[in-house]
């Protein structure tokens, strides 16, 4: 019976890599079929917007943290326009990207460039970026179609706080208010406010809020038909295919926190209170091996996806992928020596130093203290608290990328720095889940 379900599992977990896989090349071939006429229109309509903005602005505060990256922007509009619509297979894979400088010239900005390269008789050369697979592509070319990339702005804003909206209405819903509050501070301490204006950092939010959607809606038909490892799957995929590595870890951590304090709570709605009392050290274990499973699903799904995107290219292309995103891969995860040293503490001490300024630090110390108290003074069950401890893992995983992936988490510590809002809501969501709302209630009515 065992082999039976594992076997029927494998086979479910082949049928929709492939499918995915497949899926992945007809859209960007598709994409890359629209005509470059009017895309080239609404990026000529978009370049003075970028260039009052300049390449990395600022607009809330003054901080790394509400930092905006137009310059990949900029750079992600110029792939928009360099789509060889006569060989849209070849160039979804190859992805170029138009030059507007000679080799030895001083580098100009992204956004120079692009302004540049809307004429062609300024591009120098084309380059290329195929380890990436670029599914934002899929969208972003349709809708330049339509719009100019202020107008694109404006609809991301719209869809990220609707869905933000829907995550927090629904988590309120299955969880309780005291989890919701957890989400919605781990979301406006990695500045969740200023991510829709620019596309970049925006494909991760739309995974993590649509994972967490199905998730909430669907957790008790994930839970009992064990679909849970083919959804990790799909969402790891999913990431891989829109990512820039921007911050893809909030894709796993968040939606896997959700989960297991889902389960928690089937299980509890399924047993009577005096049950509490006798779980076991066995429930404690299912919650980690669904921590583990999970993730390693997760990881599978990113990696493969990843990689068959190399393995396409190079035959398709005839070209040697692998060997250019292995080489980038080893530069992503060294230490280069010279003046700046890549350790565990400087990329923890500069992740962690944009997230926490003097007073977003006095904020979350402040909820702690008060959060910590309460659990202390109206705690639930000490094995109902016992039981959701698997989730502090997941609080770790951040670290760990960051350890991994040292060099670019690093360099770019003022975007990788949102991974960080795992941690956050991981913590938040265990002091406030172990918090007994009626031992509160019941006190507040005695006085």
């Amino acid at each position: 019976m065992k082999f039976n379900n594992i076997k029927k599992q494998s086979t479910r977990l082949a049928t929709i890599y492939i499918s995915m896989m497949v899926v992945f090349v007809l859209i960007m071939a598709c994409s890359y079929k629209i005509p470059n006429k009017r895309i080239n229109w609404h990026v000529s309509e978009s370049i003075q917007q970028l260039k009052t903005e300049g390449i990395y602005p600022r607009p809330f505060f003054n901080t790394a943290s509400s930092q905006l990256d137009n310059f990949t922007d900029a750079w992600m509009l110029n792939i928009s326009i360099s789509a060889d619509n006569k060989h849209p297979l070849k160039s979804s894979l190859q992805v170029p990207h138009r030059v507007a400088q000679k080799q030895g010239e001083d580098n100009i900005d992204k956004i120079r460039n692009l302004e540049l390269s809307l004429d062609k008789k300024n591009i120098k050369t084309t380059s290329s970026y195929s380890r990436y697979w670029h599914g934002y592509l899929g969208i972003l070319r349709p809708l330049l179609i339509f719009f100019s990339y202020t107008e694109i702005r404006f609809m991301n804003m719209c869809a990220l706080f609707m869905l933000f909206i829907v995550v927090n209405s629904l988590i309120k819903k299955k969880l309780g208010t005291k989890v919701m509050i957890s989400f919605f501070i781990s979301m406006m301490m990695v500045m969740f406010s200023i991510v829709p204006m620019s596309l970049q950092f925006s494909s991760m939010f739309y995974v993590t809020f649509i994972s967490m959607i199905v998730v909430l809606l669907y957790h008790r038909k994930i839970e009992e038909n064990k679909l849970a490892i083919c959804l990790f799957f799909i969402i790891g995929s999913m990431t891989s295919f829109l990512d820039l590595l921007t911050a893809p870890l909030i894709s796993l951590g968040i939606p896997l926190v959700t989960y297991i304090l889902l389960i928690q709570n089937n299980e509890i709605k399924q047993n009577s209170r005096i049950a509490i009392n006798n779980i076991s050290s066995k429930h404690i274990a299912d919650n980690i091996i669904e921590v583990i499973k999970n993730s390693i699903m997760w990881g599978l799904g990113y990696g493969m996806t990843w990689a068959s995107k190399w393995v396409i290219a190079s035959i398709v292309l005839k070209q040697n992928v692998i060997t250019d995103a292995l080489n980038q891969m080893l530069v992503r995860t060294s230490d280069p020596g010279g003046d700046t040293a890549f350790t565990v503490n400087s990329v923890i001490k500069a992740t962690t130093s944009v997230m926490f300024t003097d007073f977003t630090l006095k904020i979350v110390i402040a909820l702690l203290i008060i959060g910590i108290i309460a659990m202390i003074l109206c705690r639930k069950h000490t094995n109902e608290i016992i039981t959701i401890t698997p989730i502090l893992l997941i609080a770790l995983m951040p670290f760990v990328w960051y350890i991994i992936l040292k060099n670019h988490s690093q360099v770019h510590c003022w975007f990788t720095y949102r991974n960080l809002s795992i941690t956050l809501y991981a913590v938040f969501a265990f002091i406030s889940y172990s918090i007994d709302t009626k031992k509160i209630t019941s006190a507040l009515y005695l006085r």
